[in-house]
């Protein structure tokens, strides 16, 4: 299943003080959106994903995402049973965002950790 994060604010983590940042920044704008699970199965990872979201106050969507909407997105990743939540830092050759993990993947990927070590019942 493929995330991608947009930014309302261009600085969110491309540059903090001059230098590159990968966890500071202002991404209060930013909003996660997934594609409908019509063409993919609508995993638990996925769903874990959605629920940290919502906890954590990132705004998201779910909807038809169009492959381009991908290639111009501020990050992007995937989620799966294995690789749990991975970094796309390219698509088709494209690089995507700054070329490197991004601050709300971040930020997913440590609450979705903390979530599993510490979370006995989801419901």
């Amino acid at each position: 299943n493929l995330f991608m994060v947009r930014y309302d604010n261009s600085q969110c983590c491309y540059e903090h003080n001059g230098l590159e940042s990968t966890g500071e920044g202002d991404c209060s704008g930013a909003v996660l959106l997934t594609p409908t699970a019509d063409h993919c199965l609508p995993g638990i990872t996925r769903e874990t994903v959605l629920i940290l979201a919502k906890e954590l106050e990132i705004k998201y969507e779910v909807r038809r995402v169009s492959l381009s909407e991908f290639y111009s997105a501020d990050e992007v990743f995937t989620t799966g049973t294995m690789g749990e939540l991975t970094p796309v830092t390219k698509i088709d050759g494209r690089v995507i965002g700054s070329g490197k993990k991004g601050v709300v993947t971040e930020q997913l990927q440590q609450a979705y950790k903390r979530s599993i070590e510490t979370r006995l019942d989801w419901s």
